[in-house]
Order: C-alpha cells, then structure tokens, then sequence
C-alpha cells in the first residue's frame, strides 16, 4: 500500500483497518501529500527507515500496542520527526502514555481532517 511520488513529504499511515489505511492515504493524496500505508506494526518498522516525513499511529494494532510502536518508530526517525497518535481510545491511561511514547500530538478518532492535514503541513514544511 505504498502512494510515494517523488518531490513530496512522505507520512507513514499505521491502522489495523484497511478501509482506515485507504481513506487517509486519499486524504493526504488530496492534501499533497505522499504516504505509505501498513496494517502491523512490524510493518511500519520496515517502511519507516527511508524517506518518510511524518508518521500517523493507530493505538489498536494486531502485532504490538500502537504506543510501543511510536516509541520504536521515535527511536529509529529521531527526536524532530512527527508522530501523531490517531485514535478512539481516549482512555485516561492512554492519555497519560503518550508523552513517555515520544508522540508528538494525539487526535481522536473520528478525526478533524483540516486539523490534522494543517498540523502535518506545519510539521513537514507543507505549504
């Protein structure tokens, strides 16, 4: 599920959901934006280490919590790269994780696209 012209800022997609993978890569297609798309974890550690900007974590994952996921991912893209976490759990404890993960922003699902495309914008250098 790769979307990756040339000449643009990459965001790494990570949802256990397929149709949720498919609606965010044509959002950010839209949006002008390059993605790829995994549905594991693992997945998203294999894709993650060329040419990817930005990253987009849902909490629920079949393979690995989506919190451990960005704290690997925050390990292996650097301190400045983006992360935000996209979820329906707004569970208190997942709240309290998410500075100890490394995410640099938490949206809830169902997500306000603008918000979201105008902050990865301003991450990435998109204008």
């Amino acid at each position: 599920m790769q979307d990756t012209p040339e000449n643009q800022r990459t965001i790494l997609v990570v949802d256990d959901d397929a149709g949720v993978v498919k609606a965010m890569q044509a959002l950010l297609r839209k949006s002008g934006f390059a993605s790829i798309g995994c549905l594991t974890g693992s997945d998203a550690l294999d894709k993650a280490v060329t040419g990817v900007h930005a990253a987009v974590v849902d909490i629920h994952l079949p393979d690995m919590s989506g919190l451990a996921l960005t704290q690997q991912l925050r390990s292996v893209l650097g301190p400045a790269m983006p992360i935000v976490i996209l979820s329906g759990d707004t569970s208190i404890e997942t709240l309290r994780a998410l500075p100890e993960t490394g995410a640099t922003h938490f949206f809830s699902k169902p997500v306000n696209t603008g918000m979201l495309i105008g902050r990865l914008r301003e991450w990435t250098g998109v204008v």
